[in-house]
């Protein structure tokens, strides 16, 4: 059996950055062994008491969670939704893209948080949820469903008798809710989708939930029933990218508007969780009413971890080559040891990214080295935020392919989310690509503005609207809006971005889309699936970096230094959307024959670009360690095809073989700096 100092060498970093940034914690699956308990445990405590009173009496009540950035605030999210979803239902609430809207925005991620199912459950949040209700308890859910809708909203409307904002449209949708067969039109409506007349007709319901009043009081409804069943706790993270007021300080007052509200409003059986980081909040507490400041209920800090929590923290992430290793380790956290995080910082406490920083390098070193220096003799942590760096780029595509990957399993469709994210997310593209004279909401239309940029194309005012609300009510008063715009002079080349339905000439909208979208400097992109992929991809590394939550080779860049790794990188050329706006190259794609025989060239191209990246990183790895991780990021190549990769970037000298006659259970590979 292989040394501990031998599987370091050949493994993947344990203290891999691409792993550090929990994010949403219903998206991010968190390694439940690499807990450390102790760690903010009184802040954990804090929060389970408050939601024990809440359980005893109803009270909504609100919670700030503070923390310097990388103290593991976004990560307490997760130990609390896997420590207490028994108790309560979790809901995780993202930035919004525009104030204007924030109820719907959170009325829609509060429902898409219900719709995912715990480990372990097999219902999601939601039905187990109603499942627990008296009414459907009494009766039997089974024999509600058999008695039909109309017997099953009386009985419904019989529990809950006051207060309820439209009780009969409320429930017919949650009876619906209750049948798969019409689960994703019913959540649609409840997540405030702008519904077309059909799916409303299957609803049996008049209308959408299109208005902040009526996405404020169908979140009421939810706090009102959970009276029989579990209270919802609610979120907030990532406040670091959200919009800007006029003044250019982030927008937190319309934020403690809707916590303000929830309160006065008396919206019960609510635990408001509002995660921000401690600098943010000192330099924007002033800005904040008051009064709505006194609606926070308690205010925990997350501190610093002293140094046996931080060496607990490596010793669970190398807790799996441990148990590989003979001779037995004689220190739990071997090959590293205790001194350097003494030396690295003598007050005896650390902030826990900090520590895992630490160590990612001190792994680098030893894969590269193969031993430690005595002593720290300088800062290896020295920041370089060098797009020039091979490792801090090929660490940015690292992240970027993990992210890119993971948000393609996660998006099955893009009314996942509403036209100003959509909006919003190309806004940030556009921002990172230097797009010239870049503004946002130039549409003429308070209800619609939010879904429009504008920037300057070839001497020429571009103007873009992207909506894909099914409504063709809607789609008409998008419409009319462009032709003001275009009537104003507003734009001389207008986009409208939209792969929903655009109707049919009996349509008035149809009519105008029609008369305005000829192709000539009027062009409509229906986009793809994959580009709303590498939207979102790049939304949710802004949301890190805003937060400085985002790990770079051992740097935290921010926006834009973000932004200049975007550039670097390309990693945004292969974007459709982008390439029909022309603010990317279109990608030049090699002609494939029906004679075609052996792996894609671009998958043998994928493969090589991806081991490069992996080398560059670790500097050292085992042959099978390599194959096995570039497998899995390319996995239509056979193991032989990968083989000759490796052996072709081999004869490249890109990466070198160490003993090119030891077995492949045996063989290092090591990187060849250009």
């Amino acid at each position: 059996m292989p040394s501990i100092e031998q599987l370091v060498q050949q493994s993947l970093n344990p203290f891999d950055p691409t792993t550090f940034r929990p994010g949403n914690f219903w998206k991010e699956t968190q390694d439940e062994n690499q807990e450390v308990s102790s760690i903010h445990q009184e802040v954990l405590d804090r929060v389970e008491q408050t939601l024990d009173l809440l359980l005893r009496d109803r009270k909504t009540r609100t919670l700030m969670l503070q923390g310097d950035a990388g103290s593991g605030k976004s990560y307490l999210l997760g130990r609390l939704k896997r420590r207490l979803n028994d108790k309560a239902c979790f809901a995780y609430v993202g930035p919004w893209p525009d104030s204007q809207f924030i109820w719907r925005h959170i009325l829609r991620q509060t429902v898409d948080s219900l719709l995912e199912t715990p480990p372990g459950q097999e219902d999601p949040q939601l039905i187990h949820w109603l499942k627990g209700l008296e009414v459907l308890k009494k009766g039997g859910l089974a024999k509600l469903l058999m008695g039909e809708r109309s017997v099953f909203v009386s009985d419904m409307r019989a529990s809950f008798r006051s207060g309820l904002y439209q009780p009969k449209e409320f429930f017919g949708v949650l009876y619906e809710l209750l049948d798969p067969k019409t689960r994703m039109v019913a959540s649609d409506w409840l997540r405030g989708e702008d519904l077309d007349d059909g799916d409303l007709r299957t609803l049996k319901v008049k209308r959408s939930l299109d208005s902040e009043d009526a996405a404020q009081k169908m979140l009421g409804n939810f706090g009102k029933i959970a009276d029989s069943t579990q209270p919802i706790v609610i979120c907030f993270d990532n406040l670091d990218n959200i919009p800007k007021k006029a003044d250019g300080k982030p927008d937190l007052q319309a934020l403690f508007d809707v916590n303000s509200t929830i309160h006065n409003e008396k919206l019960s059986n609510f635990l408001i969780l509002v995660s921000i980081i401690t600098s943010n909040w000192r330099e924007n507490r002033g800005a904040i009413a008051h009064a709505d400041r006194d609606r926070i209920d308690d205010e925990l800090t997350l501190r610093l971890i002293n140094l046996d929590e931080a060496e607990a923290i490596w010793a669970s992430r190398l807790q799996p080559l441990h148990a590989e290793a003979h001779p037995k380790p004689s220190s739990r956290i071997a090959p590293l040891t205790r001194q350097w995080l003494e030396q690295k910082y003598p007050g005896g406490k650390v902030a826990p990214r900090e520590a895992l920083i630490l160590a990612e390098e001190l792994i680098r070193i030893f894969k590269k080295e193969g031993t430690l220096p005595d002593s720290i003799e300088k800062d290896i942590n020295e920041p370089t935020n060098d797009i020039s760096d091979e490792k801090y780029v090929a660490g940015f595509e690292l992240t970027w392919q993990k992210e890119f990957r993971e948000t393609g399993q996660q998006l099955s469709r893009i009314a996942q989310f509403s036209s100003p994210e959509l909006a919003r997310r190309l806004q940030e593209a556009l921002e990172a690509l230097a797009t010239p004279e870049l503004r946002s909401g130039v549409l003429p239309s308070p209800t619609y503005k939010s879904y429009s940029l504008a920037h300057r194309k070839e001497g020429l005012k571009a103007g873009i609207v992207w909506t894909e609300d099914a409504s063709l009510t809607s789609f008409c008063n998008v419409m009319k809006a462009c032709q003001k715009m275009l009537d104003k002079g507003i734009c001389t080349r207008l986009y409208l971005i939209r792969a929903a339905n655009l109707g049919t000439h009996k349509n008035r909208g149809y009519q105008l889309f029609q008369e305005i979208f000829d192709g000539n400097n009027r062009i409509h992109i229906k986009t793809d699936l994959e580009s709303v992929q590498y939207l979102e991809t790049y939304h949710r590394l802004v949301n890190a970096a805003a937060s400085r939550e985002l790990v770079i080779a051992s740097q935290t860049p921010d926006i834009a230094q973000l932004q200049a790794l975007i550039r670097e990188s390309d990693v945004l050329t292969g974007c459709k959307l982008l390439q029909t706006l022309g603010v990317v190259a279109i990608e030049e794609s090699e002609s494939k024959t029906t004679e075609h025989v052996g792996p894609d060239s671009a998958d043998i191209e994928a493969a090589r670009k991806y081991i490069l990246n992996l080398m560059a990183t670790q500097s050292m790895m085992g042959m099978q360690a390599v194959m096995s991780s570039a497998e899995e990021r390319v996995p239509s190549l056979e193991s032989e095809d990968m083989q000759r990769v490796i052996y072709d970037l081999c004869d490249a000298q890109k990466i070198q073989m160490l003993d090119p006659n030891a077995s492949l259970e045996a063989q290092l590979l090591c990187y060849v700096p250009a």
